[in-house]
């Protein structure tokens, strides 16, 4: 299927971000770079990525698929990448500061922070993750990421795909069902001459290709544990689908 996301270019922190006291907040995440913690879930990884915004940074909620042809091709284009809010509703960004200074205040701002990025990443950097809450983040992804709502249909659609591996991944049927109808809901809502202006092909086909993925599920599973074993995924810890 054809890839239309953005890539990561700018704002890559130094070494000398304190990755080491988010990997302590979130102990299920790795060092994957000097500007991501991973894990790795299921089909996907999934972690914090570290902006550098002049002193401060920013912490954002990322993921990325491993159902690519290589782990090069899986880590080139995102399926999310979402900003936190701070509690007063604006972006999160932390003060470097935070973590040179012994001050209270200061490790009280970084307390806070870290409280933000618990509270609104759905419980998906835990051991054990239920699919349920990854649905229900999905859900919350395609009504409040103005970046997925305001592009054409290319967040949505991979959205949708991302769906279908969690479904494949799991082998359950019963959930392979669910995504299906929840699915094709979701595609009639879409306006259909606006996609095919898009892309140059009918959303029918698009959806098609779609379902033609379950027929593919022992190649796509296959891709995901030869991805797995490249030594930069294989060090990640690995927390467990629940249904």
């Amino acid at each position: 299927m054809e890839e239309r996301r953005s890539k990561l270019t700018s704002g890559t922190p130094k070494k000398s971000l304190p990755l080491t006291d988010w990997k302590k907040a979130f102990p299920m995440l790795s060092r994957y770079s000097s500007n991501m913690l991973l894990m790795k879930q299921g089909p996907i990884v999934i972690g914090l990525y570290f902006q550098k915004v002049y002193d401060d940074y920013r912490p954002i909620f990322i993921s990325y698929p491993l159902w690519k042809d290589s782990l090069k091709d899986c880590m080139q284009f995102y399926i999310f990448h979402h900003e936190f809010r701070n509690n007063k509703n604006l972006q999160l960004n932390v003060p470097i500061l935070n973590h040179q200074s012994k001050l209270l205040k200061y490790q009280s701002n970084f307390t806070e922070a870290v409280k933000c990025v618990q509270s609104q990443s759905s419980n998906l950097l835990q051991e054990n993750v239920y699919v349920k809450d990854i649905f229900n983040y999905l859900d919350y992804l395609r009504e409040h990421d103005l970046l997925i709502k305001l592009q054409r249909f290319d967040g949505k659609r991979e959205l949708l795909v991302y769906s279908m591996m969690i479904a494949l991944y799991t082998n359950n049927e019963d959930l392979l069902q669910w995504v299906c109808n929840k699915t094709k809901k979701q595609i009639q809502t879409w306006d259909k001459e606006y996609f095919k202006q898009c892309y140059g092909y009918d959303l029918e086909t698009w959806e098609a290709e779609l379902y033609q993925l379950i027929d593919q599920r022992e190649e796509i599973m296959e891709r995901i544990r030869i991805n797995s074993m490249d030594k930069r995924i294989a060090k990640l810890k690995e927390s467990h689908l629940i249904i």
